[in-house]
């Protein structure tokens, strides 16, 4: 079950990839270099975006659930994910990059949005967004 999870290419991914493109801008995937390796790196911009699912990094939408069988594992597996998630973000932003998190959940509810919200990000002096 669990290899049908990718880490990167996902289909919401791809579509804020395209949707990025189609703006104007040019980036890179998946920059190892940087901590959390983020999705998409603006350069130019000094942005980099990460694409969240709701469940593996627990947004705290409908979405988001927490299996009933070893809860044990689970928990300690989405806890850990939610502090790594801080603290990469602490880190980029350490080192003078700007952070974009984009959740699954609006991404499905009002993708056009959420694009024009993070343009909107890549051309402001705000230093976190979460969409």
């Amino acid at each position: 079950m669990m290899q049908a999870v990718h880490s990167k290419d996902t289909k919401p991914e791809v579509k804020v990839r395209r949707a990025l493109f189609h703006a104007g801008f040019r980036y890179r995937l998946q920059r190892r270099d940087l901590p959390g390796t983020p999705d998409i790196f603006v350069l130019k911009y000094g942005v980099v975006v990460f694409i969240n699912g709701c469940f593996w990094h627990q947004h705290g939408c409908k979405l988001t659930t927490r299996p009933k069988s070893n809860q044990n594992f689970w928990n300690e597996k989405f806890d850990n994910n939610i502090v790594r998630d801080v603290k990469t973000s602490w880190k980029l932003s350490l080192l003078g990059f700007r952070v974009a998190t984009l959740w699954e959940c609006s991404l499905n509810t009002d993708f056009d949005r959420s694009i024009e919200r993070l343009v909107a990000f890549i051309h402001s002096d705000e230093e976190t967004i979460e969409i």
